[in-house]
């Protein structure tokens, strides 16, 4: 999608804005967040066998850093939503049986980490639901990672989330000083409609996506548009020049066909899913990946600091609007730039189950 050169200025200078408006948004609080980890080691999270061929990245909330997980404070490295914690081999169940995880991790950590095949340097989703939008900003352990919480963006929602009924906002975890009490919290905000399926899997509503997306208008359908995606980071130092991965990629995407009584409904001629995968260069270390705000979308889309290097290497849809796999053939080797696999929403409803990533090649 090719965006106006003025809407992309607007855009740069939206992100400028909200950068300073970060920095200074502590300023003079009373009640800190609680401290978070202040070093990433790598080596803590790779599998002993760093010659591990393969992995499988199962998208539920139990794998990954949710808001949900941090109604109280955790000692942990992660420091923001969407984070994966656990990964499986492939060799074994998939996401709908029981597979089997990489060994536990020798980092100490309350998300109780796996480590992962050496090649994988971090894996993340695209959260909307960021932050508990009633209670006191910098409350919660992960608000400092959230661009929600700066003046005049939209309110959060479940755009792009798990697909589980939100909880109440937590209660503070720190007892404030007595001339600043905090304010009781209320419910998070959701949206009006509550259908909720609890699969527990990453899912992204497009009717509960307006002005979620990276791009400023006052059409509300290109405010849906490219928010709700992964990343998967390489460590190119990992694999052999002439390396290359196959992806599978098994989702449910939905358009018109889907039906009465499917999720969320009868969808429309527009609501067709299109997602595509593209190949990125970040040159961004595990410790800073660890640290991007959310929605990461905001961030990333058409950055020129971030070059995309295959802008659609393939384009997932579905005709029929049914559970599939696909398979994705992503040849890194043309450039050892290229450090992250981006599967990016363009438009549309979909539950998103498993990834399973194969190293092809010679790995000299």
């Amino acid at each position: 999608m090719k965006m106006p050169s003025a809407s992309r200025t607007l855009i740069q200078s939206i992100f400028a804005t909200l950068f300073l408006l970060s920095l200074t948004s502590g300023c003079g609080k009373a009640t800190p967040i609680p401290e978070l980890e202040s070093t990433t080691n790598p080596n803590a999270y790779r599998e002993t066998n760093w010659e591990v061929p393969a992995v499988r990245i199962v998208f539920h909330r139990d794998n990954f850093t949710d808001i949900e997980d941090f109604r109280t404070s955790k000692h942990t490295q992660f420091q923001c939503l969407g984070d994966a914690t656990k990964v499986y081999k492939v060799d074994a169940d998939d996401y709908s049986g029981a597979p089997t995880a990489f060994t536990s991790s020798s980092a100490s950590d309350d998300f109780s980490i796996t480590t992962h095949p050496a090649f994988i340097k971090a894996i993340s989703l695209d959260m909307t639901q960021t932050y508990f939008a009633n209670t006191q900003s910098n409350v919660v352990q992960t608000d400092a990672c959230s661009y929600r919480g700066i003046g005049g963006t939209a309110a959060p929602s479940s755009c792009a989330d798990f697909d589980s009924v939100p909880s109440p906002a937590p209660s503070p975890t720190v007892v404030p000083p007595a001339s600043t009490p905090w304010p009781s919290p209320i419910p998070t905000t959701t949206p009006a409609t509550t259908q909720y399926y609890e699969t527990g899997f990453y899912r992204v509503r497009d009717d509960w996506c307006s002005q979620q997306g990276p791009i400023l208008s006052s059409d509300p359908e290109t405010t849906k548009s490219n928010v709700g995606g992964v990343s998967i980071d390489l460590d190119r130092s990992e694999l052999g020049a002439s390396e290359d991965l196959l992806m599978v990629v098994t989702y449910h995407s939905l358009n018109s066909n889907t039906g009465t009584g499917s999720w969320p409904g009868v969808q429309a001629t527009a609501d067709h899913t299109v997602m595509k995968v593209s190949l990125v260069g970040t040159a961004l270390d595990l410790s800073t990946l660890m640290q991007m705000k959310q929605p990461r979308a905001w961030t990333f889309f058409q950055s020129v600091t971030y070059p995309t290097y295959w802008s659609n290497v393939a384009s997932l849809e579905d005709p029929f609007g049914s559970l599939r796999s696909e398979q994705v053939y992503l040849p890194v080797s043309k450039s050892s730039a290229i450090d992250r696999i981006r599967i990016e929403r363009v438009r549309g409803s979909f539950h998103l189950f498993q990834v399973d990533l194969y190293r092809l090649g010679n790995r000299s």
